[in-house]
């Protein structure tokens, strides 16, 4: 009971703690979108601005004022939508303001205006925030999505009624790009005139091309090489690249990819200053290039890559983000060449392109030999990247032992070892306090140990007052003259229906020299009841007498100094450090996962089979005494004479004594050995008992008897527990997608 109620609160609370966190994930998914939803209003209100300037304009501009305030107009008709929606129809708005700032090309002579400076950071100050809003809105649905979809906390999601929230994917590349207000309209907006300031150099760089080279080696390690060319325009230090090292697998379980770098040099062969970190989820190459000032430049990245395939029953493969799909720029030109093993025979390849999660397939792939070639067709735009999946038969490379992948497992989920200090300190723990002493060399006993009841020494056997003890107990007390059991068979109807055996259990004499447990098993029985009562009419009334029985039996064993505490508070204490050390790791660990880059999922494992190691130990934590460890002697000497009695040179112990049967039987019963102790008294035991009458002793047959008693224990049994209800994949698969397996990430300059 105590055991269910204790698993009852954990589930409750983490029900509250799932709902809690999705619901916080829900407003902060809202609140992201807000600050969206204000930036794009900020943008929609400058456009009129920048149409007035240019009213009076050649004609030649019109149509491009026109196609603007049309694209503005199609916006706002969308600004209730959804942000699919919004964002499709913000591409088209940010591909007319990039035709009105190309209008500034024409006017090299006027880029010197004095009021230019004010109106271009208010512009920057709209699209950083917009940048900025997005990322942290896609990050929150990325958490949000991935919640509602993640088991066990799917199912609150459903009760919730949640849905998969969309992403907010600006995709045109001229989205991305600082809006730089031609200065050619501020010079017709002001009429004319001298300006005396000079505008500030404006500073950009952008990728031209991206070529990586994937060897993939027979030791199923990588070998990446990446050059990059980089157009830089005003003065920078050089480039970073980040690439993911830490991801997040279907089953919830965190995947680690190794990466070392090799070298980065120039297009001529110079090593490059370099500086590694570590950020979030990525490792960071930060790459100093020389005269990177109004240049194109390049450079060429080595780096080895370890556990990055992925092997499967048919085929092994590689699932590599090539480009990665966070360059905050665009790349003109992207390509890829991966490099298997001689002779790698069944090789496939598909390549996707796009933002994160794209199927579009649009960059051309060939193989030849033992070589995969991918080009893409047209740039990529803003974060958007190329993924190359290449797959080829087994046994070329070779696949890490088990061992080594629960090593792996080990090393990217480290909360999967927390069950491994828990068990120590169980362990520690229960040879310091729960460890019985040495037991000696057990030799049969040919009676009980003095003064100890049926139920006492069932419950010193295995530190559990059960029914079996329970029932014994009552078996005793009809043997003892307390009460008598009386069979009753029920006919069926019409032969067919109903029937089955029902008892009636009548009141003999007082209760006078009745051990404290006896005691509470006939209290529980007659009280209330007079002087008989039908099995049956204790169903759901006999069980409130249950823990008075069980605290009687423990106290009365404790005090005879058999236990150092009684066996079940003791396990009660280890089930309930079962269940807060479970909530502790599961739930706490569920609460922090975010801050060491992890999924909930090692936590809730780890707490699962921390709670799980606890209670098993909670089961031996009760530990005897020296006088309860040789008691213990004593009925394990006694049970194996009770379980063996029919061997011949034990047997001799009973011939002659009929009356043992009465005497041992409830014993035998508590020990579950009734049946090989009855067999043993054929021919020895021939008479009915006087406490039993049934039609099961009117032939009587002892062996015939024992089955009867086992049915009486099992009927019984339920009968006196019985409570009332209470009222109340593969990338060649449909998971394939631009951003998935390894490499990935982004970059940028600086």
């Amino acid at each position: 009971m105590t055991i269910a109620l204790l698993i009852g609160v954990a589930v409750l609370g983490w029900i509250v703690f799932t709902f809690n966190r999705l619901i916080r994930l829900r407003q902060l998914g809202d609140n992201a979108w807000s600050d969206i939803d204000v930036q794009l209003k900020r943008r929609h209100d400058l456009i009129p601005n920048v149409v007035a300037v240019v009213q009076g304009h050649a004609g030649y501009e019109r149509g491009t004022l026109e196609a603007l305030v049309a694209a503005r107009g199609r916006a706002l008709q969308a600004s209730d939508r959804g942000p699919g929606t919004r964002a499709r129809e913000e591409d088209p708005l940010g591909g007319a303001l990039q035709r009105v700032f190309a209008v500034a090309e024409s006017y090299p002579e006027l880029r010197a205006a004095a009021s230019f400076a004010g109106l271009q950071r208010t512009l920057t100050e709209i699209e950083d925030h917009l940048q900025n809003a997005r990322r942290y809105y896609n990050a929150v649905v990325r958490d949000f999505n991935t919640a509602i979809a993640q088991f066990p906390s799917g199912f609150v999601a459903g009760m919730m009624r949640l849905r998969p929230r969309e992403f907010f994917g600006l995709d045109d590349p001229s989205e991305r790009a600082v809006p730089r207000v031609p200065l050619a309209l501020l010079l017709l907006f002001f009429g004319g005139g001298a300006f005396g300031a000079i505008a500030a150099q404006q500073r950009s760089y952008s990728i031209e091309r991206f070529d990586a080279r994937i060897r993939v080696n027979r030791d199923a390690s990588l070998d990446v090489t990446e050059t990059i060319t980089a157009r830089f325009v005003g003065s920078w230090n050089g480039l970073y690249r980040t690439i993911p090292v830490d991801y997040h697998t279907l089953q919830g379980l965190n995947w680690r990819l190794g990466v070392s770098l090799q070298s980065a040099r120039d297009d001529a062969g110079h090593d490059l200053r370099t500086e590694t970190s570590r950020v979030r989820q990525y490792i960071k190459y930060k790459i100093w290039v020389p005269n990177a000032k109004d240049a194109v430049r390049t450079i060429v990245l080595r780096y080895r890559a370890t556990n990055g395939l992925r092997f499967f029953d048919e085929h092994d493969e590689l699932y590599w983000n090539v480009t990665g799909d966070e360059w905050d720029v665009p790349i003109g030109e992207a390509a890829a060449t991966i490099e298997l093993p001689l002779g790698t025979p069944g090789i496939r390849a598909v390549a996707f392109n796009g933002v994160y999660g794209s199927r579009a397939q649009d960059a051309s792939v060939t193989t030849g030999g033992d070589t995969v070639r991918v080009v893409m067709r047209h740039a990529l735009g803003y974060h958007e990247g190329l993924t190359a999946v290449v797959g080829w038969d087994k046994g070329i490379v070779t696949a890490p032992s088990r061992m080594a992948r629960v090593l792996q497992t080990a090393r990217s989920n480290w909360p999967l070892l927390i069950p491994i200090p828990v068990l120590l300190f169980a362990l520690a723990a229960w040879r310091r306090s729960g460890q019985d002493p040495r037991t000696r060399p057990v030799a049969v006993q040919y009676e009980p140990p003095r003064g100890m009841t049926a139920a006492e020494a069932g419950t010193l056997l295995d530190n559990s007052a059960d029914m079996r003890d329970i029932t014994a107990t009552l078996v005793d007390l009809a043997v003892k003259g307390y009460l008598r059991i009386e069979e009753h068979q029920n006919p069926k109807l019409l032969g067919l229906f109903g029937g089955g055996t029902s008892y009636t259990f009548y009141r003999l004499k007082t209760i006078d020299g009745l051990a404290p447990h006896e005691l509470a098993v006939f209290d529980g029985i007659f009280s209330g009841h007079g002087e008989q009562v039908r099995l049956d009419e204790l169903k759901d009334e006999f069980y409130k007498t249950l823990k008075p029985i069980r605290d009687a039996v423990f106290d009365q064993l404790t005090a005879n100094g058999y236990y150092k505490n009684r066996p079940d508070k003791v396990k009660q204490k280890w089930m309930a450090w079962g269940v807060g050390i479970g909530l502790i790791v599961g739930a706490g660990g569920t609460y922090v996962s975010k801050a060491f880059l992890l999924t909930p999922v090692p936590f809730i494992a780890a707490g699962l089979v921390s709670a799980l190691i606890v209670f098993v130990f909670a089961q031996i934590m009760p530990a005897r005494t020296e006088p309860g460890v040789r008691a213990l002697e004593q009925v394990l000497g006694f049970e194996e004479f009770l379980r063996r009695v029919e061997a011949e040179h034990l047997k001799r112990v009973i011939i002659g004594h009929p009356e043992l049967f009465d005497k041992y039987l409830p014993y035998a019963m508590a020990f579950g050995v009734e049946k090989q102790f009855a067999r043993a008294f054929e021919g020895i035991y021939l008479e009915p008992p006087r406490w039993y009458v049934g039609p099961s002793v009117m032939n009587f047959n002892v062996s015939h008897f024992s089955s009867s008693m086992s049915q009486l224990t099992s009927v019984a049994a339920t009968t006196m527990s019985s409570s009332p209800r209470s009222s109340g994949g593969s990338g060649f698969g449909g998971g394939g997608g631009s951003g998935g397996g390894g490499g990935g990430g982004g970059g940028g300059a600086f």
